[in-house]
């Protein structure tokens, strides 16, 4: 167990606003060609991983409190009971 941390260690908004420091001030252009290359590299690991069908058929289960949330927006809004 270490006494102290190491001196480059930072809390979670120091670390956070160095990982994007990079992207302040970009374009929508710019931005939205990292994402196009993002989704690209994201694509290839799925396919050379051999599951890129279970890759992408995957959908995480939601949280007990969204499904709650939503029931409880869909009542408010006059859903009907089986939706």
């Amino acid at each position: 167990m270490l006494k102290e941390l190491p001196g480059w260690v930072v809390d979670d908004e120091t670390s956070v606003r160095e990982e994007v420091a990079d992207w302040i001030g970009l374009s929508p252009q710019e931005l939205w060609r990292l994402a196009h290359a993002c989704a690209r590299d994201a694509m290839w690991a799925a396919s050379m991983s051999g599951m890129k069908q279970r890759i992408l058929e995957h959908t995480d289960p939601l949280p007990e409190s969204t499904v709650a949330a939503l029931k409880r927006l869909r009542r408010e809004a006059g859903w009907p009971r089986d939706v």
